[in-house]
């Protein structure tokens, strides 16, 4: 998922044409082979945090019952960082209190999240499915600033994106001892928004603000034999129940592929631009939820939208009141009451 913004996106290839509304529409160098498959928490039963309150009748109906919720990381990089968990229907199941922000976000299996978190050096953190949260890695020379962090379907192996070292870092969630999967020479920058992500058939898709394009690489090819799929940087993300992966391109489109093939060019609704470059995450019935503002906001509230890809509707899901940096979409876990925050 996407890392902490970096300015402006610059123009990206022609966009396709935007979904009916079915609801409110409020690089060089190589590494090893890629990855084989690389607080306090009150059960709240009410809309709190950052899910503002709506009219229930402001929001669409599912269409059949889904167990996922969202996880949504908020905070600023200077304060201390919450991870919401959500249901589709806004009703808040749990929070975690950790003692600085998470950028970005994965789901290990069902097994709870990990999360990379870049402030004091640099660190790791993991949430078991009950509420818990631990450290996996921290100042570590080798994973300086963690801003983007990927696990793929199945796999005990993550793969973290450093925008200090310019490197993508593997290493398995068991016994966490970093390797330098990919060194990016050439980035114009130094703390430059990235975003990574691994899909189902093991394919690392990665784009930064330092050098222009999204990338996709994998199977024996390296970054330094890669080309740009796509121009422009932008936010990415991999559905784990298949091979499809999107990437956001301004203004304010999203490609979705299946593999090498593109099947949809989606354009948010008018009004509506990408936040940060491009959240997103792919979500409950193969949906993709993507996290917008109002466009001539540079600041204020965000929304999530989630696209139907199989009817071609957008519904509005839920604002966010505090300021948020990602969110993934997993199974719901049984988070447990627990005092303080995480360190």
């Amino acid at each position: 998922m996407a890392g902490p913004d970096s300015g402006t996106a610059p123009a990206g290839p022609d966009s396709g044409s935007t979904p009916a509304a079915a609801g409110p529409a409020s690089p060089a160098g190589s590494g090893p082979t890629p990855p084989t498959a690389p607080g306090d928490t009150p059960a709240a039963q009410s809309a709190i945090g950052p899910v503002a309150s709506l009219a229930p009748s402001s929001l669409p109906k599912p269409e059949e019952p889904s167990n996922l919720v969202f996880y949504i990381s908020v905070g600023t990089e200077t304060s201390p960082g919450k991870v919401y968990q959500v249901g589709e229907d806004r009703q808040v199941f749990g929070k975690v209190n950790l003692q600085y922000t998470a950028t970005g976000m994965a789901v290990h299996k069902s097994q709870g999240l990990v999360l990379a978190v870049p402030r004091d050096g640099g660190k790791l953190m993991r949430i078991d499915p009950t509420g818990k949260a631990s450290i996996l890695l921290e100042k570590d020379s080798a994973l300086q600033h963690p801003v983007s962090v990927s696990i793929a379907s199945g796999s005990d192996m993550i793969l973290a994106a450093d925008n200090f070292n310019n490197t993508l870092v593997a290493l398995p969630i068991t016994a966490p001892k970093p390797k330098i999967y990919t060194r990016f020479e050439g980035q114009n920058y130094t703390s430059q928004d990235m975003s990574v992500a691994v899909t189902k058939d093991k394919h690392v898709i990665f784009s930064s603000g330092g050098a222009p394009g999204v990338f996709r690489f994998g199977g024996g090819v390296t970054f330094a034999d890669s080309k740009p799929v796509l121009p422009t940087s932008g936010g990415v993300t991999a559905d784990v129940n298949s091979f499809r992966w999107a990437a956001a391109q301004d203004p304010n489109r999203i490609l979705v592929y299946d593999g090498e093939q593109l099947t949809k060019k989606l354009r948010l609704p008018a009004g509506k631009s990408l936040y940060h470059n491009g959240v997103m995450g792919f979500g409950p019935r193969g949906s993709l939820c993507v996290a917008v503002r109002d466009s001539e906001e540079d600041s204020g509230e965000v929304s999530l939208l989630m696209f139907d890809l199989a009817k071609d509707e957008i519904k509005t899901l839920f604002p966010c009141k505090e300021p948020l940096q990602d969110f993934v979409v997993g199974p719901r876990m049984p988070w447990r009451a627990r005092p303080g925050a995480a360190k």
